[in-house]
């Protein structure tokens, strides 16, 4: 992966997770993956499974805090 995908990646997991929780998404998601390997030397296919478990992330993370604010107003 190129460090500037990551670093969009970081940016808009960081925007709305926060610093902390952002950071500790995409480590995760990278370890799971290729623990021993940099992010710049990883392969296609493990670039499309690092990208892959982000998004799933991101989507889980932010359909929870929407669900969350939702049932707060009631």
């Amino acid at each position: 992966m190129k460090i500037k995908d990551w670093i969009k990646i970081e940016d808009s997991m960081v925007k709305l997770m926060g610093w902390e929780r952002g950071i500790d998404s995409m480590c995760d998601s990278h370890r799971e993956v290729a623990p021993k390997k940099p992010i710049y030397e990883l392969s296609e296919r493990e670039d499309k499974k690092v990208k892959y478990r982000l998004r799933k992330r991101y989507l889980k993370y932010k359909e929870d805090n929407n669900n969350s604010f939702d049932n707060s107003k009631i």
